[in-house]
């Protein structure tokens, strides 16, 4: 009875030494570790921005004026700059969101999933929803798809919402607006902010 024991502890023992010498040549193997990487940057790969289209004579630079090409990928952290009449379009694969940098523009890509910039200087395009464009004086996050418009100009901040619906936090005291389709909010430099109609294509702000 002994010995059946004893046999049936060898056995058992011999099993995970075989168990473990298998993982042990699963983690050597050279497929191993290149398809846990896959599934690691998998995601980041999936949400990350890419440029869409560079429209103009101009050309669009990312960090340390590294020239950007149709095609090339964003991650989050990357700072998209315009020159004097290039339009750059970014995109998100699988989304129908899409955000433009008029000339002379200067943005941060923020966060891809959910979608967020940092607008330092000229003027940005925007479809979709769920996007957030913060700035110096407001934060706007986009709550449908529709066309939105966020500039700098002159000390001041216009959103115009030419079809859609957004939400705009205002200043350190966290003011709030709602605006629709075909409205705009202007915030001076001062922090004074305006609500009303967006201006007719063409006329002065």
């Amino acid at each position: 009875m002994e010995r059946e024991r004893e046999k049936e502890g060898e056995s058992k023992k011999s099993g995970g030494r075989a168990g473990t010498s298998s993982c042990a040549r699963a983690l050597r193997s050279p497929q191993f570790w290149p398809g846990i990487l896959a599934l690691v940057l998998a995601p980041s790969a999936l949400f990350a921005a890419q440029v869409l289209s560079i429209e103009g004579v101009g050309m669009a630079t990312s960090n340390y004026a590294v020239q950007l090409s149709v095609g090339d990928t964003l991650d989050a952290g990357r700072t998209i700059r315009t020159n004097h009449f290039a339009t750059c379009t970014l995109g998100w694969s699988g989304n129908t969101e899409k955000v433009s940098l008029e000339p002379d523009s200067n943005a941060e890509l923020v966060g891809d999933n959910p979608i967020r910039f940092r607008l330092d200087s000229g003027t940005m395009r925007l479809s979709g929803k769920d996007v957030e464009v913060a700035t110096a004086q407001a934060t706007t996050t986009i709550r449908q798809a529709g066309s939105y418009l966020i500039s700098l100009k002159d000390r001041k901040e216009i959103v115009d919402v030419l079809a859609g619906e957004a939400a705009v936090v205002v200043g350190a005291n966290k003011e709030q607006y709602a605006l629709r389709g075909g409205e705009e909010l202007e915030i001076g430099a001062n922090g004074a902010v305006k609500k009303g109609s967006v201006a007719p294509k063409g006329e002065g702000k």
